[in-house]
């Protein structure tokens, strides 16, 4: 089971002060293989699940407009990641409760390899002609608050200057940057935590592909489980070509003007909700092969044929044209830098 953490089909609804409902606050929505997200009034880690219907819930604990309205537009969010959470919900909440729905500090933690290999040549840029050592707790944030302010702002100054900015501007710049580092670092961090079971899922998929025979019993199980195995050979490939490719992310200061700063800010918000969707899309399928055939962890027990044949037919094989739109805009994703 993903840490809590990593899980984007699952959200404890109090997680963030969304809710005045505390009933309700204390119950989780789960997104399932149908696209029918659930209300688990159990909440709980190895008591099993307490799924609801969305619609029952509401009309038993009597929702007022304003959390009714809220657990609606969640329902129809396509992954529970903080970014797409906060997107969801942008409409619908004042700037304090917005600002709230963040990556716990506690949790920027899990993310500081990640942070520190996008943000290391920057800081180098902004750092030139200083003392400051680079650290593992080095960020842009940081430095433009720490004892060496003064060089970094000159040094921004001079890289304003052969940009053809204005100072304030690279300010602005640097801080929404930071923003971007961090949520590419997050979605990093938990595609890598997801990716082993996403290929163990695939060789489930692989070995039900390659039964001999199968097709006689199960007409179509070839061509199905095929696609199953491409989509998630794509999902793979494009992710790993992202996280990559963001690298180039050292170059920004040699190359950016304020056309490929706001492309590169529209680019990246497309970026995040495509993501977030897939990450959950194979989360769910995950969860539901995990629920159904773990034994131990680590540890799977195989099922006759006809029972895997059928458990992938309706937990695997399911809307997968859901996934196409956001796997496009992965593999046509640019940086506009470097």
């Amino acid at each position: 089971m993903l840490e809590v953490f990593d899980q984007f089909f699952a959200l404890p609804l109090d997680k963030w002060p969304i809710f005045e409902n505390q009933s309700l606050a204390k119950s989780k929505l789960i997104l399932r293989a149908d696209l029918r997200p659930q209300v688990d009034m159990f909440n709980s880690d190895g008591i099993g699940l307490g799924l609801r219907d969305p619609l029952s819930v509401v009309k038993e604990i009597a929702l007022e407009q304003e959390d009714r309205r809220r657990l609606n537009a969640l329902l129809h969010a396509g992954s529970y990641d903080v970014y797409s959470v906060r997107a969801t919900l942008s409409p619908l909440l004042s700037d304090d409760e917005l600002a709230a729905i963040k990556i716990p500090d506690e949790d920027q933690e899990k993310l500081q390899k990640y942070l520190n290999a996008y943000s290391h040549g920057l800081l180098e840029v902004l750092l030139d002609g200083t003392d400051v050592v680079i650290n593992t707790r080095s960020t842009l944030a940081s430095v433009l608050k720490g004892e060496v302010r003064e060089q970094v702002l000159a040094n921004i100054a001079h890289i304003a200057e052969k940009l053809g900015i204005t100072p304030p501007e690279i300010v602005v710049y640097v801080a929404r940057l930071s923003e971007m580092i961090l949520a590419v670092s997050y979605y990093r961090r938990v595609f890598e935590a997801t990716l082993p079971r996403i290929q163990q899922l695939l060789k489930f998929v692989k070995k039900l592909h390659d039964v001999k025979g199968a097709e006689s019993h199960f007409p179509g199980i070839y061509d199905d489980t095929q696609k199953v195995i491409e989509l998630g050979r794509d999902t793979l490939l494009a992710m790993k070509h992202y996280f990559d490719g963001f690298m180039k992310v050292e170059n920004f200061f040699a190359t950016i003007t304020p056309d490929k700063f706001r492309n590169l800010s529209e680019g990246l918000d497309a970026h995040y909700r495509a993501i977030g969707y897939l990450i959950c899309f194979w989360q769910i399928r995950i969860d539901e092969w995990e629920r159904k055939f773990a034994i131990a962890k680590g540890e799977f027990r195989t099922g006759t044929l006809e029972q895997r044949y059928i458990f992938f037919k309706e937990s695997i094989d399911i809307h997968l044209d859901k996934a196409l739109e956001p796997l496009a805009v992965m593999q046509s994703a640019e940086f506009y830098f470097g």
